[in-house]
């Protein structure tokens, strides 16, 4: 397992908040040159209505970690997202948003998907999560938990390796979001 922390994040601000990178593949790949499989994140959206940045090519998938948030995608959907809620959508529809929350991004460019599960653990409780895809990650929204032996705790995200059964427990009453990455 790779576990990185917040020291290893890169902070940027935008005009509705700010915006966490907590990883970007693959190694070296650029969020502002387009060149990634994949990118994790995390934003604040501080301001009640804001418009999404155009990024064509890439398809995104939004959950909300705190909050409410109303995504409207003109001339395609709406969706309305609490906590753990998540909508699809490509990054060059024309989306506006109202509400406050901190948010969790996937972005995925070429053959690249993914799926996120975000969930709630209570202390002492177990999870048992079967790794079977190409890349898998584990972030700590809130809380603390231990897998193999080690715990992780908030802000942490862990890469697991592919083809194995992990158990996990919560130390404390945890929030976690389980991204599963295919074709990267």
């Amino acid at each position: 397992m790779i576990h990185l922390i917040k020291s290893n994040y890169e902070i940027n601000e935008w005009s509705g908040g700010t915006t966490t990178e907590l990883f970007i593949y693959p190694e070296g790949a650029e969020y502002s040159e387009r060149n990634f499989h994949f990118r994790l994140s995390t934003a604040t959206v501080e301001v009640e209505q804001s418009t999404f940045t155009s990024l064509p090519g890439v398809n995104r998938t939004l959950m909300v970690l705190y909050g409410h948030l109303n995504l409207h995608h003109e001339g395609n959907h709406q969706a309305s997202l609490g906590q753990f809620d998540q909508d699809e959508f490509k990054g060059d529809w024309e989306t506006k948003s109202e509400g406050k929350c901190v948010d969790f991004n996937l972005m995925c460019r070429g053959n690249t998907s993914g799926k996120l599960d975000g969930f709630v653990l209570q202390k002492n409780q177990y999870r048992v999560l079967d790794c079977e895809g190409a890349i898998q990650y584990l972030y700590i929204v809130n809380g603390s938990i231990e897998l193999n032996k080690k715990t992780y705790f908030t802000g942490g995200l862990v890469r697991i390796k592919k083809e194995t059964i992990i158990e996990m427990k919560a130390k404390e009453l945890s929030e976690l979001v389980f991204i599963d990455i295919q074709n990267p």
